[in-house]
């Protein structure tokens, strides 16, 4: 995985790779949020979701509210996008597929 800070070209490629994420130019981050049937299967998916960003060794923004779990990414090294978002939103997309069927992204 590169730390390298992607170029908007790059970004813009690496995106057709995710499902529903959005890319906030702004601040150079890419955000998804999804409503669950209740807050347990919110906080859940929160855990899941911190033991997998350990395992990648990037650590996401996570906002938890009630049945609303919101992750935002970016490399706070490069202060920008690198593939290590994008490697991470798409083992996240797996991993709330995979476990969390019921989830609706919002």
């Amino acid at each position: 995985m590169s730390n390298d800070r992607l170029n908007d070209a790059e970004v813009e490629a690496s995106m057709a790779s995710l499902k529903q994420w959005t890319c906030n130019i702004a601040d150079s981050s890419i955000v998804k949020a999804w409503r669950f049937e209740n807050f347990k299967k919110a906080i859940e998916m929160l855990v899941k979701v911190s033991e997998l960003a350990e395992s990648h060794n990037h650590h996401p923004e996570i906002v938890s509210a009630h049945t609303l779990i919101r992750i935002t990414l970016w490399t706070h090294d490069v202060r920008g996008l690198t593939s290590k978002d994008f490697d991470l939103a798409q083992a996240i997309d797996r991993l709330v597929e995979r476990d969390f069927f019921d989830a609706r992204p919002i």
